[in-house]
């Protein structure tokens, strides 16, 4: 429950990620999303079904997914596969890269994996 109430404080870096080797911008204004390009700088990575989160968070999600292009989405998915942390929490809860559809990351390293498909 701590992860979750986590989650909804943070400002999320939605699909606008920029792959790990890339630098553009993001469409969202966000925190500082360097450790995304910098996997090391990632402290924490866990998994949340996007059925799992508040009405009011999954609605931000939801309409951000629904304005992300399919290359966004690969782009973000091959970031997250860059980065240990994210990549032993999809692990852990028998989910792949695939199924993601957002991400948050928060000043203190910790980076939030918003699953589609069931976990």
């Amino acid at each position: 429950m701590r992860q979750l109430a986590r989650a909804l404080g943070l400002s999320f870096a939605l699909l606008a990620v920029p792959a790990a080797a890339q630098a553009r911008s993001p469409s969202l204004p966000v925190p500082d999303n360097s450790g995304l390009r910098d996997p090391s700088a990632i402290r924490n990575a866990i998994v949340i079904e996007r059925r799992s989160l508040p009405p009011q968070l999954r609605v931000q999600v939801d309409s951000t997914v629904a304005q992300t292009s399919p290359d966004d989405l690969q782009q973000l998915r091959r970031s997250i596969e860059t980065i240990p942390a994210a990549t032993r929490a999809l692990q852990a809860s028998g989910t792949s890269s695939a199924a993601i559809i957002a991400v948050a990351l928060d000043e203190d390293g910790d980076l939030t994996l918003i699953a589609e498909e069931s976990i």
